[in-house]
């Protein structure tokens, strides 16, 4: 179909919008169509009863054409409909179709066309809407109009992430095909409401997005003006299934014989939430306690709470809710700052005892680590002949392997591929006088650790497992060889043939007790804490940098002496 676009143009009328004679008339509409002798024809919508006559007389004047709300015809005044909710966004409510049920929102045609089975030549669909992000493929309906018996589409309004569509069905001679009039970049998919107008009447389709300037297209194929809607269904939000079905919030869907919808909406203070007609569940609570929609109807209201540090607050965060777990505290985000809706009285003892572990000496270290699919343990460094592991289990740490050490000062743990190690810092030697340092190596068939390789060290205090340029180091803090303070700690290199630590750097130390690892930028340091030097400990700790393949010096602190 051969499309043009002339320039936008706003059509005004005078309108009268006062109530009809009689109280209970709750909606009048006036269809004009060509064919024979029919000039017009008149429903009246009778307090759900709809009565209709065929008028053979002059047409009817446009005081005449009164909105037809589509969402009351499926929404009882209760609200309670089984497969649709309601939620309140913005403060504004909307109506939201549940997936498993998309025949809730539709009625017989027949209800608003009894007598009259054509739809009206000119016309006007005002729809109010709030649309999530879509797949770009995505279509989704608004509005159908389906043969039941042929499943045929007669009319339809549905849109994806670029563009608006307008369906409808036309038939001659030559027989009947369906037509699309598209508009490009309605600018709908953003999470917040819009309103929006289409205007049809002679050949022209004219959309209006939020009391903006018209979008108008002339078609060289124009709304016919016999679509007869007889054994036809209307669908709010689907095309009677599943696909295609509406995901959004629809607050306001409208339709007004003639095409002249836009005046009697625009210009609006909130032309996103501008109001024809809305159902009663969907209105602005009144704050009486007798009308208190809250224990009326049910609905919910679409609240996000975000956790963690302070979230900005700016106008896509208004109305949602933060809360600051750390001080116990729930803020609301109001004009571009957070009000303190709920906080906790100032604490001190923001740490709870959850569990004592009972160890067989004096602990003087501990690890935490995690081992993929089997969980999270901790291990203690036990002054003792033996340390433990525990592991995380229903709630609390359980003793899970005993480890013989001696005098433990440190665990580390750490990974090489999908090794699992875990190393002890001995201070003390073994029965036989000797001084090993132990790596042990997780079995995944046993599920336990297991001896790898010893190492000799003196006195050890701590070791240090970290990665450069994806090769594995260790770093034992040697804190004395018998009385003496003066001795080197060894920084040893995985050597990935022996599947060994060697012995890869030494560098002298006074009295050891920890090694840190870190990186800034591209460079990799390794500091020291030396403690003693055998006669005073006014001693220097020691920052190494690694240049040309080993740690070299780059900067000393003073350690001063405890007061």
């Amino acid at each position: 179909m051969a499309l043009a676009t002339r320039s936008p143009q706003l059509l005004w009328y005078s309108h009268s919008l006062e109530d009809v004679e009689d109280p209970s008339v709750t909606a009048a509409v006036a269809l004009r169509a060509h064919g024979g002798a029919r000039k017009g024809c008149l429903l009246l919508a009778w307090t759900g009863v709809l009565l209709s006559s065929c008028s053979l007389g002059p047409r009817h004047t446009q005081t005449d054409l009164r909105p037809l709300d589509i969402l009351a015809e499926v929404v009882p005044s209760d609200g309670a409909t089984s497969g649709i909710r309601i939620v309140q966004v913005h403060g504004a409510r909307g109506l939201q179709l549940s997936a498993a049920a998309p025949h809730v929102m539709s009625f017989p045609a027949s209800r608003i066309f009894s007598q009259c089975d054509l739809f009206p030549e000119e016309f006007s669909i005002v729809v109010t809407l709030r649309v999530p992000s879509l797949p770009p493929k995505r279509n989704e309906y608004l509005l159908t109009v389906v043969a039941e018996e042929s499943d045929l589409l007669l009319l339809g309004l549905r849109f994806s992430p670029a563009q608006l569509h307008f369906l409808f069905l036309r038939k001659d001679t030559a027989g009947a095909w369906q037509t699309r009039v598209s508009f490009r970049s309605p600018a709908l998919v953003d999470s917040r409401w819009h309103t929006l107008v289409l205007a049809v009447s002679a050949g022209v389709f004219s959309l209006t997005t939020d009391c903006g300037l018209p979008v108008d297209i002339m078609a060289d194929v124009p709304f016919p003006a016999t679509l007869s809607v007889r054994g036809a269904r209307f669908f709010v939000g689907s095309r009677r299934r599943a696909k295609g079905l509406f995901t959004g919030l629809v607050r306001q869907l409208v339709l007004l014989p003639g095409s002249d919808a836009t005046p009697r909406l625009c210009p609006s203070r909130n032309a996103p939430l501008a109001v024809l007609s809305i159902p009663r569940v969907l209105q602005a609570l009144t704050g009486k306690p007798e009308d208190n929609e809250v224990l009326k109807y049910p609905y919910e209201t679409n609240i996000r709470v975000t956790l963690g540090p302070r979230p900005p607050c700016t106008e896509v965060e208004d109305a949602q809710f933060w809360f600051d777990a750390s001080r116990k505290g729930l803020y609301l985000c109001v004009g571009n700052e957070w009000v303190s809706v709920l906080a906790a009285k100032e604490r001190l003892d923001y740490v709870e005892e959850h569990q004592n572990l009972f160890t067989n000496s004096e602990t003087l270290g501990i690890e935490v680590f995690r081992i993929p699919q089997v969980g999270l343990f901790v291990a203690t460094a036990n002054r003792k002949a033996t340390s433990a592991v525990y592991k995380w289990t229903e709630g609390k740490f359980v003793s899970y392997q005993n480890i013989p050490t001696h005098q433990a000062q440190a665990w580390r743990h750490f990974t090489i591929g999908k090794k699992i190690f875990l190393a002890v810092a001995n201070f003390e030697p073994d029965e036989k006088g000797q001084e090993f340092s132990v790596i042990y190596k997780w079995s995944h068939r046993k599920l336990k650790f297991t001896p790898y390789q010893s190492i000799a060290t003196h006195s050890a205090r701590d070791w240090e497992a970290f990665e450069v340029d994806g090769e594995h180091f260790l770093a034992v803090a040697n804190h004395r060889e018998g009385d003496n303070h003066n001795i080197d700690s060894v920084i040893y290199k995985w050597n990935p043939a022996t599947r060994l630590f060697e012995a890869n750097q030494t560098i002298a130390t006074s009295g050891a007790y920890d090694w840190e690892f870190f990186s800034v930028g591209p460079y990799s340091f390794l500091v020291v804490a030396n403690t003693f030097n055998g006669t005073s400990t006014k001693v220097h700790s020691h920052l190494y940098i690694r240049l040309l393949g080993s740690f070299q010096l780059f900067q000393s602190f003073p350690v001063r002496p405890p007061a």
